[in-house]
């Protein structure tokens, strides 16, 4: 049997197909520039969000969620390079002071966040590692933040003029000489009351500046009598001394009770087969 042919009645007119196909495109371009808009940080009405200091923030301060919030603002009142999510801040240093309701931009923080070193030393300190024994390290007991003093035993040549070593050692002072075997050695404290930022790889890990409950620090580890290294945080003086000490004498660590602070007057002591 023949088909009968669909009658005018149950056609859809060419002109209602192309009507309904621009329809659908329109919505898809919309969709488009929803997105876009979106991912741009914006919105319909011209706002968009920024991050700002909700506090005064020091320099060399970790950056932790509380110190932030995210306001919308016009947007020709957002610089382009601002942040726009509180998480591409958290963790990170900020390089300089900033003040409470300033927008938060690339150069104000590190580049990166995380637990590095690099974010442990203080302002005008400098790191540095020394190489270790166990024995350095009070039978690998030393760990990350502990405050240490730094002793350097150094071999002198038997016509070492001991008045000139005690003249710099000593200046105004006297050493105590100890008729201790056949050799010229001496024993002097080189530096007091620094601070350890790492034992091996291990760093201390920093705890959220906000923070007000009282936790015991944590390390990586709690103690490294395997490690080969030690880094202590000193000044750029500092820096060349320990590196030089480091290369000629045997050094060890003296570490501090908690809460001891500050120098202490200590003469150098010298072996002297006289």
């Amino acid at each position: 049997m023949a088909k009968t042919p669909l009658s005018g009645a149950s056609r859809i007119p060419t002109q209602r197909l192309v009507l309904i196909a621009g329809v659908v495109v329109g919505l898809i371009a919309a969709i488009l520039v929803f997105v876009v808009v979106t991912q741009a940080g914006g919105s319909e009405d011209g706002s968009r969000p920024v991050v700002v200091a909700k506090q005064d923030i020091p320099a060399q301060s970790r950056v932790v969620a509380d110190m932030l919030e995210v306001k919308t603002l016009p947007s020709d009142k957002v610089n382009p390079e601002a942040f726009t999510a509180r998480s591409q801040l958290v963790n990170r240093i900020t390089a300089a002071a900033v003040k409470a309701g300033d927008q938060i931009l690339p150069p104000m923080v590190s580049d990166r966040a995380g637990e590095s070193l690099a974010f442990k030393i203080a302002p005008g300190k400098r790191a540095v590692s020394i190489d270790v024994k166990e024995a350095v390290t009070a039978g690998g007991n030393v760990q990350p933040g502990d405050q240490v003093d730094v002793v350097g035993i150094f071999a002198l040549d038997q016509d070492t003029d001991l008045n000139a070593v005690l003249a710099v050692v000593a200046p105004g002072g006297e050493a105590v000489v100890t008729p201790f075997g056949t050799d010229r050695n001496l024993t002097v404290t080189l530096l007091q009351d620094v601070k350890v930022l790492a034992v091996g790889q291990s760093l201390a890990k920093s705890g959220e500046e906000t923070s007000t409950s009282v936790t015991e620090p944590e390390t990586d580890d709690k103690s490294s009598p395997k490690a080969k290294s030690v880094t202590l945080e000193v000044t750029p003086l500092q820096t060349q001394l320990l590196s030089l000490a480091d290369e000629y004498a045997v050094l060890r660590l003296a570490v501090r009770g908690f809460g001891d602070q500050g120098p202490v007057g200590l003469p150098p002591v010298i072996t002297d087969f006289r």
